[in-house]
């Protein structure tokens, strides 16, 4: 029995996660359903950004040390909680391309010294379908490094294609199209078996889900903050690295600011100790300001409540729709609670961007990825059960009255 408008207003009075929706800045009238591209607004960013503005007027080039440098680290520290990391070990830095670049180096230069390792493992793997940056970058990384970029297609068992020359596997925890989620702990097992490493990419699940990097073992991982993290367009990326393999290489990209003594200014670079050799150049003190407020908010966040919420959003979004997909030939792509992160995928390979289109101009933003998949991202700490129902029924009365049709909605921008 679909819910009615009255029970998923009784769910938002009974929702413990409710408050945090007053602490987003959304436009009136939106229902932002795209977090898992671009997160909304924390208030608190906004005194934050202001507050690192007055500082370099009034401090100038000082701010550097009262609280500029050590950025990385100390927003790095604030993080790892939420990732079932521990101090030390997360790095707020450059972007995921940068990232994996730098991982796939470390990696790669560390097992030279290993027995039977180094270019007896001249193999690096990424998976079809994944985001096109990590397969990019595997592809530079190896052109460039003289190491073998090899594919696992999308869908198939990992185990078949790991083998001796493997040295290490880009993966992604959840799956930007299809909202997958792997089983981390069982996969690193298996990469680890097999003598490669694995580099995770937590992009569509810091912030979405319980991650937990120590108890899976994980030794790499790297993710952006910019989703569901909430730290606004284009804010840094992170990379961890388990401390007990913080000292076993060069990164490649070896810059000023990941030297051992940086104002030493030595001619011969060293790297620094711990996490801090994963620096590479100067970063933006006003984009970290806008990321530590959201990281604040973020200390007072139970992930256990965050995710129960998440999955009670999904299946309200798909119940709402009951009936309504099929008739309009649509494909829910959505997978099972246990094996999915936050989000909804719908495919309609002839129409999906418009219909995308027909919804943003009702104040409901999903996102579109070709071929033909509208994509719908569930951000529990500002959305309400409301805002999912009063979704469901403007994507009905979009299919209903074919308003998609129209001409203006046929029309692309250079970001879907």
């Amino acid at each position: 029995m679909p819910l009615t408008l009255d029970d998923v207003r009784e769910l938002d009075r009974q929702d413990p996660l409710a408050t945090f929706r007053n602490r987003f800045a959304l436009p009136e009238g939106t229902i932002y359903l795209d977090g898992n591209s671009l997160g909304a607004q924390p208030r608190a960013a906004v005194a934050a950004v202001d507050g690192l503005m007055s500082q370099w007027r009034d401090s100038l080039i000082q701010g550097w040390n009262q609280g500029w440098f050590d950025a990385p680290e100390r927003l790095g520290d604030r993080l790892a909680p939420l990732l079932g990391a521990e101090p030390g070990e997360v790095l707020v830095t450059d972007t995921i391309t940068h990232n994996i670049f730098k991982l796939l180096g470390y990696i790669t230069e560390g097992q030279k010294g290993t027995e039977g390792q180094g270019r007896g493992r001249p193999v690096i793997l990424s998976e079809g379908g994944n985001f096109p940056t990590d397969g990019y970058i595997a592809q530079g990384f190896c052109r460039f490094g003289g190491f073998e970029h090899r594919v696992v297609p999308e869908g198939e068992a990992l185990d078949a294609y790991l083998d001796e020359r493997v040295a290490a596997v880009v993966l992604s925890h959840v799956h930007y199209r299809t909202g997958r989620l792997r089983d981390m702990a069982v996969i690193t097992r298996q990469v680890h078996a097999s003598g490669a490493e694995v580099v995770w990419d937590l992009a569509h699940s810091a912030g979405a889900l319980l991650v937990d990097l120590a108890a899976c073992d994980v030794r790499y991982a790297v993710g952006c903050t910019y989703k569901y993290l909430n730290g606004g367009p284009g804010a840094p990326a992170f990379l961890y690295v388990r401390r007990d393999c913080q000292a076993q290489a060069w990164q490649p990209l070896s810059g000023w600011l990941g030297h051992a003594a940086p104002f030493a200014f030595e001619a011969d670079y060293a790297p620094a100790p711990g996490i801090s050799r994963f620096r590479t150049g100067t970063h933006s003190p006003l984009a970290f300001a806008a990321l530590e407020a959201s990281l604040a908010l973020w200390q007072e966040v139970d992930l256990a409540q965050l995710r129960r919420k998440s999955q009670r959003l999904i299946e309200l979004f798909r119940e709402s729709l009951s009936g309504c997909l099929e008739e309009h030939g649509i494909s829910d792509i959505t997978p099972d609670e246990a094996q999915r992160g936050s989000q909804v995928g719908l495919v309609e390979r002839e129409h999906g961007y418009a219909i995308v289109q027909a919804l943003i101009e009702r104040g409901v933003i999903g996102d579109y990825r070709e071929p033909g998949l509208m994509r719908f991202g569930f951000a529990p700490l500002y959305l309400s059960h409301e805002d999912v129902w009063q979704a469901a029924q403007h994507l009905r009365e979009v299919l209903g009255a074919g308003e998609y049709l129209a001409p203006r909605f046929q029309q692309r921008g250079a970001v879907t």
